[in-house]
């Protein structure tokens, strides 16, 4: 049930995700543990999250780092074998079904946004690059008539480390602006948290931040 707020920029990448996990219960197929913790994950070139079931991104990523060597070509495969190791435990499940995942990486240039989802034509799990200027929103609520206007003006002012001629500048610019979204749609959706885990990369920085965000002067 996580919500995830993505930016591919030109020279760099912000990701936001909520701390709201919600954990199938062993053989409970409908009965939820819920508690707040991060969901990021740290890799050699960046960071891994994903929405779905949190025991099936767990997985997937810790077989990635542990048993994978880290190596990209293998993180499909990492989440695919999760999946059909919690299907074996509880049953199939939406929440396992739609689980995919969203990784950082840089190269001598920038920092780049990739996800693995699976294609449900060929029924198997593939990566995608993100392009520049990408806004990237996963969501369990389809809901976001509260917080539309301020996705169009995010996605109408795309800000690259760059343009800033301090990093705390770049970094408040997007707090500010991600923050007010998850203060309102957290009104809406139940299972997602107000606040937030934040994290910029560049060619060769990264910076992270925990936003408790739970003041009211957030919303309007």
């Amino acid at each position: 049930m996580t919500f995830i707020v993505a930016i591919q920029l030109k020279d760099s990448i912000v990701v936001a995700i909520d701390n709201k996990h919600l954990l199938l219960k062993d053989k409970k197929i409908d009965e939820y543990q819920e508690y707040e913790d991060s969901k990021l994950y740290a890799w050699h070139s960046g960071i891994i999250t994903g929405t779905g079931e949190h025991y099936v991104i767990d997985k997937a990523i810790r077989l990635f780092i542990n048993n994978a060597e880290s190596d990209l070509e293998k993180l499909p495969a990492c989440l695919n074998i999760s999946r059909q190791i919690r299907e074996m435990e509880v049953g199939q499940h939406e929440q396992i079904q739609l689980s995919k995942l969203l990784y950082s990486s840089y190269s001598e240039n920038r920092a780049k946004l990739f996800a693995v989802e699976l294609n449900e034509e060929s029924g198997k799990y593939q990566t995608i690059e993100f392009k520049e200027n990408d806004l990237i929103i996963w969501l369990f609520n389809q809901n976001i008539q509260s917080i539309s206007e301020d996705l169009k003006t995010l996605y109408a002012n795309p800000r690259p480390r760059s343009s800033f001629t301090q990093v705390k500048d770049w970094i408040d610019y997007y707090i500010s602006a991600i923050a007010e979204i998850y203060a309102r749609q957290s009104q809406i959706d139940s299972w997602m948290s107000s606040s937030f885990d934040i994290f910029f990369q560049t060619k060769d920085q990264y910076f992270y931040k925990h936003i408790p965000n739970n003041q009211p002067l957030y919303l309007k």
